[in-house]
């Protein structure tokens, strides 16, 4: 039996939680049946029901049975509203168990779980306009593609996390991999392409450098690569941003990774990082102060396939190999390796130090001028790829841009580290 204090929190709680997603549904005219005053009296309906229910044992079947009640009183909501109204959408007919259930949670004492679920299914609700939006947008090759990856993600993925060893298993003499670390890697980096990709798709027409910084997280050689075939196309000081944008993109990243898998090297690489992107971003701004808006689109075949998380993650695996090998036969020129898979990809660079760090006997102060090495190794090769592919204007200007990133992340390197 509760308290008379904990029984008005939870009475005000449960009101206020109903209440919360009540708004959303009346704000939006969603609906024509259930508002603020519905939602939030079937929420303490459900917290009521649990307080009577801890009364007797006897009655320990009242939450059941208003679940029940309150169940057969949306059948028939729905039913009245697809005969009279000729409305057949169902989301706020679901939205009533819903808030029955997030009172129970309330009088379970579960609060955080029943405040976290209000929250979320408020903005689920609220998002109707932008996924109705986004679906129009995707192709049913790229739906069939994001629906299998889901499932990899939140179905064989956690399979896999229960089945593989926790400790690293050795694959090639005293090479080891952690294949939990491994998948998490593989999984992260995917998740910022797929969710990268579906942004660009609604956002990434309007500003070309916000195009870039979402290229950027997918695959920043390839949006630079586009940039400058583009740019002796249609010239514009813009692509210089869209290309310091994409470059910035990239390197918040790597940083993330590191964030994720190895603090202790993110707090070394930091700095060097976020002056580097503020390098890019402000030369890059004082360059095209006075242009005008100008839109391209990116196109990037298959960005959130099951395929391109494959090869993400045989690419992370010839980079871990590649650093154990040197590491082996030549100590002395394992940042020649992390060079050689930074030009292929920095993320698995990044994903490979800082999963294997302690498994190689590495120090923080080396992984993270090998993390570095591997930035740097990407940003020449957007060197390159301006030098071979891009307008005079564009690699002109945007070559010195990226030159000098790059001298201020290794002065502010060797400043942290030393």
């Amino acid at each position: 039996m509760v308290s008379n204090l904990v029984f008005l929190q939870q009475i005000l709680l449960s009101m206020g939680v109903g209440a919360l997603i009540g708004v959303e549904r009346e704000h939006t005219k969603h609906q024509r049946i259930a508002g603020v005053r519905t939602i939030a009296l079937i929420t303490l309906l459900g917290t009521l029901s649990v307080m009577i229910s801890e009364l007797s044992g006897a009655l320990a079947y009242i939450p059941y049975l208003c679940l029940l009640a309150v169940i057969g009183y949306t059948f028939l909501l729905y039913y009245f509203r697809a005969k009279n109204l000729k409305a057949l959408g169902i989301t706020t007919i679901l939205t009533l168990p819903l808030a029955f259930i997030l009172g129970i949670f309330i009088g379970f004492n579960l609060y955080l779980e029943a405040v976290s679920g209000a929250i979320l299914t408020t903005i689920l609700l609220l998002s109707r306009d932008y996924s109705h939006l986004f679906v129009k947008r995707l192709t049913d090759e790229e739906i069939a593609d994001a629906m299998l990856f889901g499932t990899i993600c939140f179905i064989v993925y956690p399979i896999a996390l229960i089945l593989s060893p926790s400790a690293p298993i050795t694959i090639y003499d005293t090479f080891s991999i952690n294949l939990q670390s491994f998948l998490a890697v593989v999984i992260v980096v995917s998740l910022i392409s797929f969710i990268s990709f579906l942004l660009m798709r609604f956002w990434g027409h309007r500003a070309l450098p916000l195009t870039g910084f979402l290229g950027g997280l997918i695959n920043s050689v390839a949006t630079v690569a586009s940039l400058a075939s583009k740019s002796k196309e249609k010239p514009s000081p813009l692509y210089i941003t869209a290309m310091a944008t994409a470059s910035s993109a990239m390197l918040l990243r790597n940083l993330f990774l590191a964030l994720l898998f190895s603090p202790k090297v993110f707090s070394l690489i930091a700095l060097p990082i976020v002056a580097m992107v503020l390098v890019f971003l402000i030369q890059s701004f004082y360059s095209t102060t006075r242009s005008k808006a100008h839109r391209i689109e990116l196109l990037f075949r298959q960005p959130f396939s099951v395929v391109s998380g494959l090869k993400f993650g045989a690419e992370l695996f010839g980079v871990m190999l590649l650093v154990y090998l040197v590491s082996q036969f030549s100590p002395g020129s394992i940042g020649i390796a992390a060079f050689i898979g930074g030009l292929v990809s920095s993320a698995s660079v990044v994903a490979s130090i800082s999963t294997n760090q302690a498994v190689w006997g590495m120090g923080n102060t080396e992984a993270a001028y090998l993390i570095m090495v591997g930035c740097f190794a990407s940003l020449l090769t957007k060197i390159f790829t301006l030098i071979t592919s891009a307008s005079k204007e564009f690699s002109g200007r945007g070559i010195p841009i990226i030159i000098t990133s790059m001298l201020a992340g290794a002065i502010l390197l060797i400043l942290t580290v030393r």
